[in-house]
């Protein structure tokens, strides 16, 4: 490397409560081949952990004879912190992000880092959108980011992209803050031709029961229904560099997600708080409804989702009861 500082990648973990899983993590992490072992960092980022994953993080800090491991204990202040905190904290050229309680292949970085040369700012192993070409931000956004590719594992992003972009996460979102932090580093990219998506396989996703998606109902979780009109909002932004139809996603995406907060209503179990349900039914009723003032929302739909939005928007109550029925048997 030019300075003798610089790593090639830097990877961030945020640590909450992964005693179980995060030496799996790390040790995926650091056993990759094509690649120098010395040119990989990785940051764990223990977020106020009361588990053991805190003690965990520096265990395995001190075990690594090659001093790749850098341990940064903070108050727990949510993943997007985290995150945040760790890019600040990296010194590699790219910046790749992996959750506690998923792990990877041994060839992962080796694999995308041969897809980057020097002016590659993000390389993407996703199946949403695939091409022997580098594409643009604007052209990532509309057909991949709006084709279910919403989340940041997987990819290694240009730090000093970042920096210079002040691309960070949102603080504060618990659920959505992937889509929007694509979102900004691709509209920062705007035309250049700089990513590279490509088909691997080589990050392995765990379903996590105790998620923030899987969890009971709570206020937290109409965030799914606020990011998304944040995404339009920033579709806005960049109007005239995109199609009708990057609109249509974003409206298509805005109901099925609104109907996903309204299942959850449904079929939470324990107390109920009634304002909040009130709260969240009413969120799920705007957002449907701004969602189909885009010409071609509703035609997007599959046709179950019609059926869905047809009897939420004749009797909200009805759907609930129907939903909540139909998930029980």
């Amino acid at each position: 490397m030019s300075d003798g500082l610089e790593k090639v990648i830097s990877i961030i973990i945020p640590v909450y409560q992964a005693r179980d899983t995060l030496k799996k993590c790390v040790l995926s992490c650091l056993s990759q081949k094509n690649i120098d072992p010395d040119e990989i960092e990785v940051i764990l980022v223990d977020d106020g952990s009361t588990d053991g994953s805190s003690e965990l993080c520096d265990e395995l800090a001190g075990s690594d004879e090659r001093g790749r491991i850098k341990v940064i204990h903070t108050p727990n202040g949510g993943v997007s912190r985290a995150r945040n905190t760790g890019i600040m904290q990296a010194t590699g050229r790219f910046i790749a992000f992996v959750d506690s309680d998923d792990y990877v292949t041994n060839s992962i970085l080796g694999n995308m880092i041969k897809f980057a040369d020097e002016c590659t700012l993000l390389v993407d192993e996703t199946e949403s959108y695939l091409g022997n070409q580098k594409i643009s931000g604007f052209s990532y956004i509309e057909n991949s980011v709006l084709n279910s590719n919403t989340h940041v594992w997987g990819k290694i992003f240009d730090r000093k992209a970042l920096l210079e972009g002040n691309i960070l996460f949102q603080e504060g979102l618990s659920i959505g803050e992937d889509l929007l932090f694509l979102m900004d580093f691709a509209a920062f990219i705007g035309r250049k031709r700089s990513i590279r998506c490509v088909a691997l396989e080589d990050y392995v996703y765990t379903e996590n029961e105790n998620s923030a998606m899987n969890s009971a109902f709570k206020k937290s979780y109409l965030d799914q229904i606020s990011c998304w009109r944040q995404a339009e909002d920033k579709l806005l932004e960049i109007r005239e560099y995109v199609s009708a139809y990057a609109f249509v996603s974003v409206a298509v995406s805005q109901i099925m997600t609104a109907l996903l907060v309204a299942g959850k209503v449904a079929t939470q179990t324990g107390e109920r708080d009634n304002d909040l349900d009130e709260k969240a039914v009413s969120m799920v009723k705007d957002q449907i409804k701004h969602a189909l003032k885009v010409r071609g929302a509703f035609a997007g739909l599959s046709l179950g989702y019609k059926i869905k939005v047809l009897i939420f928007r004749i009797n909200p109550d009805l759907y609930l009861r129907l939903y909540a029925r139909h998930k029980k048997s």
